[in-house]
């Protein structure tokens, strides 16, 4: 079987975007085309697959696989280039429409210039800071900058649910940390049932703060977007930054605006790649 593919990156996260509105891929087997697909040396390459399928509920709904195969319930910077792509495929003909995922109904926006897709800012919906939620398995209702041991080290960190299962671990240099080393040992800790991303942050000032990602079913990746919601509404709660924070990554910063209390939104880059046919 032939698919049309666009392969996209929100700040060197990248991503595979096919349509299968139709049903012509089964479910049980969209994990095997997600590991195909992903796989950098015999497939086109990316940390993850979206997939377009109609939604009762929403304008389109949004199917996400890591490249392990494994299914999340939602990926921020890929829900920009999902966004990118209906809209300019012509699946959605105008510049805001509802997004159906397995974390809910999301809102994106897009920025336009020229009638191009310069950037997408996301209605994420309210970070859920509950363990109940998150899932964690801890007797504590909220885990906010809690000790938590890993591979023979203990850090600082809170827990937060963003679309997907988050644990944001405060450290004073980012850039040096062993993510190879920690990163796993705390996606798999005992505390996590369903496993979690890890965002790695050190904190540069208000306004600002530096991230490193570490993405339940995929790894290391170079930028995370519900890992960046996390990393700020973490950051706002425990009031170590303002309230519009730029959260830096290897490849530029995305902007999330969180009041507190609301929903948080980010804003951020989806970038086009190429685009093709793929026997799957």
């Amino acid at each position: 079987m032939e698919k049309y593919f666009y392969k996209l990156h929100g700040l060197g996260n990248d991503m595979i975007v096919i349509d299968d509105r139709e049903g012509a891929i089964a479910p049980y087997d969209m994990p095997r085309v997600a590991r195909k697909l992903c796989n950098r040396r015999t497939g086109i390459g990316g940390d993850c697959l979206l997939v377009a399928k109609d939604s009762d509920i929403a304008d389109i709904a949004m199917l996400v696989y890591n490249s392990d195969g494994t299914q999340a319930e939602m990926c921020g910077n890929g829900i920009r280039c999902f966004s990118r792509v209906v809209y300019e495929s012509g699946l959605i003909p105008y510049d805001g429409f509802t997004v159906d995922t397995l974390s809910g109904v999301k809102k994106p926006q897009l920025l336009l210039m020229d009638g191009e897709v310069k950037a997408v800012r996301v209605d994420m919906g309210v970070p859920d800071f509950l363990t109940g939620d998150i899932p964690m398995d801890v007797d504590c209702e909220e885990f906010i900058r809690q000790p938590i041991t890993a591979a023979g080290r203990e850090f600082i960190a809170t827990a937060v649910n963003t679309g997907i299962p988050q644990l944001v671990v405060f450290v004073d240099n980012v850039r040096t940390l062993d993510i190879e080393k920690y990163g796993p040992a705390l996606e798999h800790h005992e505390f996590f049932p369903e496993k979690t991303n890890v965002s790695f942050v050190e904190i540069e000032n208000r306004r600002s703060v530096v991230m490193r990602a570490w993405e339940r079913g995929c790894g290391a990746t170079l930028c995370c977007g519900t890992g960046a919601t996390a990393v700020a509404a973490a950051c706002i709660k425990s009031g170590l930054t303002e309230r519009i924070v730029s959260v830096m990554v290897p490849l530029g910063a995305l902007r999330i605006e969180w009041d507190g209390e609301n929903n948080i939104y980010m804003s951020g880059p989806a970038e086009k790649v190429f685009e093709g046919k793929v026997i799957i």
